[in-house]
């Protein structure tokens, strides 16, 4: 007997409803499905694709386009953390006596502001940390009286932004910082600076200096420790000299971003050889025998992620370079330095990448005197790195020109060309309009 037709229609009817149902539930599943899938694809499309901004990481800070003449208010909040007392470490003399320079004109016209491009490409997941390097400091001669007049901010009107928002930076300082002392003899040009140079040099963002060079001891043993404490009373690391041997070989160790990175400094130039430090005396870590620097070197690849030299070589004024210099260079990366700053010169010299490290041979003057029979002494650049805890360093230059107590940056066709001129100093090495140096053999 068959059901009422009610009873059919009835069945009928919530088949169809449940298949209706079955239907919309796999669609709206389905399309769920496709709307995770298509999320999820841009956002792995997004996290992969190049910055085209601004980081908010100071590691990828652009170079600064202000390059007002104005001191910047608040320059003493500094966004570095102190790392406490400073350590001595090694350190090396290594150029004769600079001439005094000449006055020369003193007029500068402020470079109109430009954009930059992004500093370097961006590590995606990778921590980096962002440092600069300049050249040869003095507080003496012409640029002291420039500094009585102006004020001891004055040197780093132009890169106070740079080393303040950076997470180091380190110059060579080739003077003792003294009231007391007995001048070297037998030196064509002896160095003294006031110790009241240096809180605007700690204000300014200028975290550890280089001791080793051929000017460190101008006022004897007594400059060399008034200089060590006048340091420590500031905050500044210093390296490349000490209370002894040990002291002045040791690396000075700072921690940034949680990586740990170690300073060492050598010196190939100095005036007399007593200038080195002894088993128990106080003096410079040098290298003409480099057995003890290249062991200071293996020492520290032990203990520190990252590993910097900054040496004193070479020979004065000229842009060719020693022999010792490529073979020191050399033998730092091979006890496994990861990046190399030379100095003594006064002038620039080339960039080499060698297994897979740069060396910058020469970074030239800084904050120095100005000799007007010298231009070539005028030209000088801030070395950036941008550096991961592997010791991987990606480089650039800033062009700058050495004025009486003032670097100055070069903007526009005079800033290329100082880096072309760089370029043609470096065998292998391309480096752009915006500065960034790349290794023709390595792409």
């Amino acid at each position: 007997m068959y059901p009422p037709r009610s009873e059919k229609y009835r069945a009928k009817k919530q088949e169809k409803q449940r298949r209706y149902s079955r239907f919309w539930l796999t669609l709206n599943v389905s399309l769920i499905i496709a709307i995770i899938a298509l999320g999820a694809y841009y956002f792995v499309e997004e996290r992969n694709a190049p910055s085209g901004g601004r980081s908010d990481d100071p590691a990828s800070l652009e170079y600064p386009a202000d390059y007002s003449s104005e001191e910047p208010a608040g320059s003493s909040d500094i966004s570095k953390a102190d790392e406490g007392s400073p350590q001595p470490a090694p350190e090396q003399n290594g150029h004769q006596a600079a001439d005094e320079i000449d006055e020369g004109t003193d007029q500068i016209i402020p470079p109109a502001d430009e954009g930059h491009p992004p500093l370097f490409e961006d590590h995606e997941h990778v921590e980096t940390v962002h440092l600069h390097f300049a050249g040869d400091t003095i507080f003496s001669g012409s640029v002291a009286s420039k500094l009585e007049k102006e004020g001891y901010h004055y040197p780093y009107n132009y890169v106070r932004d740079l080393f303040v928002s950076d997470d180091l930076s380190v110059l060579n300082l080739e003077t003792p910082v003294t009231d007391r002392g007995t001048p070297a003899e037998d030196k064509s040009f002896v160095f003294k600076a006031s110790p009241k140079a240096l809180p605007s040099m700690h204000e300014a963002g200028v975290d550890a200096v280089n001791l080793a060079n051929n000017h460190t001891l101008d006022q004897g043993l007594e400059g060399l420790l008034d200089t060590m404490k006048h340091l420590n009373d500031n905050k500044i690391h210093y390296f490349g000299a000490g209370k002894n041997r040990q002291d002045a070989y040791a690396p000075v160790y700072l921690e940034r971003k949680g990586i740990k990175i170690a300073l060492c400094g050598f010196s190939r130039v100095i005036p007399h050889a007593d200038w080195a430090a002894g088993k128990n005396k106080p003096g410079l870590a040098v290298a003409y025998d480099p057995k003890e620097a290249v062991k200071a070197v293996q020492g520290a690849r032990e203990n520190a992620d990252l590993v910097i030299v900054v040496t004193h070589w070479g020979k004065e004024r000229t842009t060719e370079l020693e022999k010792h210099q490529t073979s020191l260079a050399h033998s730092f990366v091979d006890a496994g330095a990861d990046l190399i700053i030379g100095g003594h010169p006064h002038v620039l010299q080339g960039l080499e990448r060698y297994k897979g490290k740069w060396i910058a041979y020469s970074t030239g003057n800084f904050i120095f005197t100005k000799k007007s029979t010298a231009p070539d002494t005028w030209d000088t650049a801030v070395f950036e790195a941008k550096c991961t805890k592997q010791g991987d360093c990606q480089m650039k230059l800033l062009p700058f020109r050495t004025e009486i107590g003032q670097p100055i940056p070069l903007k526009g066709e005079e800033g290329i060309q100082l880096l072309k001129k760089v370029e043609s100093l470096s065998k292998d090495i391309s480096i752009d309009s915006h500065g960034h140096v790349r290794s023709m053999i390595e792409g």
